[in-house]
């Protein structure tokens, strides 16, 4: 990622909501720090102390630094003040601590408090992953948001029930996070979940779904996948795409073969990096008729699929996409000639300048969901 940025790829709106002061916050917030506080170290050295002060500065920026500072110093003792902290919203403009936040995506200059305080815990590590789960159960949704982005990242076996059970909260934004979440953890317990969350009423949710399953080595996906490349919006097909080509099941390719089709033109060139993938015959055919399609990432990426085929029917086709209008489309038709040349032993040599063998692999269609 996405991989979701996720995480190249992908804000579709902006953090709004403005921040809510600890003395404000609901009584479930405060009844999980006060949880936190008693499972941590009650010694902090003068600096966590301040920066742990600095996180009820009226200044957003400010307590977004000092999150992000406190989890480069790893303190237990701040577990507490940064479990409040994951329900601040307010938005701040990257970098902070002179970096770009994790979730990167359409929107990524953008960052705020909450998500600084969900990476600093995750730096944290296993100490806060039971003050998290908690987390997922207050009123705030930007906490519950935040707390299921950072038990993703920390990846311990407890948070795996409390991530799917979140995968059915009640706001999107939430559930989008859980199931992203789930795509890290290598626990099959998730596939089902994420199964049904394929079909959840918000595309974004669907969407992250799709790349999570992408992640998981379980052929249980293939079928609620291939369903998903039809889905109404075209982010949620792409990304059904692109899990689909991680999977080593041949009851994707003829789905991808009419996805080559498909209107969507991101969508069209994740089928033929997919197919690329899929040691099958059939697809030859379309990665072919797809060189001409009117997209020059579509070309591209049909080129490279057809290297990788080695099928001698694609080396005319390729021979005519040395003329292609767009550069990286000659490109990657040369390439794909070398590689076949280099497979059949006759030493094909194809002369285009700097031709980058190294094509960089799909990532996720990365997903801002607040």
């Amino acid at each position: 990622m996405r991989v979701m940025s996720l995480a190249p790829v992908l804000s579709l709106c902006c953090l709004a909501l403005a921040f809510c002061g600890p003395d404000t916050l609901n009584s479930s917030f405060s009844r999980v720090a006060n949880l936190a506080a008693q499972d941590v170290a009650s010694d902090t050295t003068p600096d966590v102390k301040a920066k742990i002060q600095s996180l009820n500065s009226p200044n957003p920026r400010e307590r977004a630094e000092a999150a992000c500072a406190l989890g480069a110093t790893r303190a237990s003792a701040a577990i507490p003040a940064l479990i409040k902290t994951l329900g601040d919203d307010a938005p701040v403009e990257q970098p902070v601590c002179g970096q770009k936040g994790s979730w990167g995506d359409n929107e990524i200059n953008k960052t705020s408090p909450g998500e600084m305080a969900a990476v600093a815990l995750s730096r944290i590590g296993l100490k806060a992953v039971e003050p998290l789960i908690g987390a997922l159960k207050t009123e705030a949704w930007q906490a519950r948001a935040n707390a299921a982005f950072a038990l993703g990242l920390i990846r311990d076996e407890r948070s795996i029930e409390p991530l799917i059970a979140a995968t059915t909260d009640t706001e999107w934004h939430v559930r989008s996070k859980a199931a992203w979440s789930l795509g890290l953890v290598g626990d099959r317990r998730a596939v089902e979940p994420l199964v049904i969350a394929l079909k959840d009423v918000e595309w974004k949710v669907r969407a992250e779904a799709a790349w999570a399953l992408g992640l998981k080595g379980d052929e249980r996906a293939v079928e609620a996948l291939v369903v998903a490349l039809s889905d109404d919006n075209s982010f949620v097909q792409s990304q059904a795409a692109w899990a689909l080509g991680l999977k080593g099941d041949d009851r994707a390719v003829a789905p991808l073969t009419v996805a080559l089709r498909a209107e969507g033109e991101h969508v069209r060139s994740q089928a033929a990096w997919a197919l690329g993938l899929k040691g099958d015959g059939r697809a030859v055919e379309p990665l072919i008729a797809a060189l001409k399609d009117t997209n020059s990432n579509v070309r591209s990426q049909a080129a490279w699929a057809l290297g990788l085929k080695g099928d001698e029917r694609a080396i005319e086709p390729l021979k005519v996409a040395l003329n292609d209008t767009d550069e990286q489309v000659r490109r990657q038709a040369a390439w794909a000639l070398q590689l076949h040349g280099l497979k059949s032993g006759h030493g094909l040599k194809v002369e285009v300048p700097e031709i980058n063998v190294n094509v960089e692999p799909k990532v996720k269609i990365k997903i801002k969901s607040n």
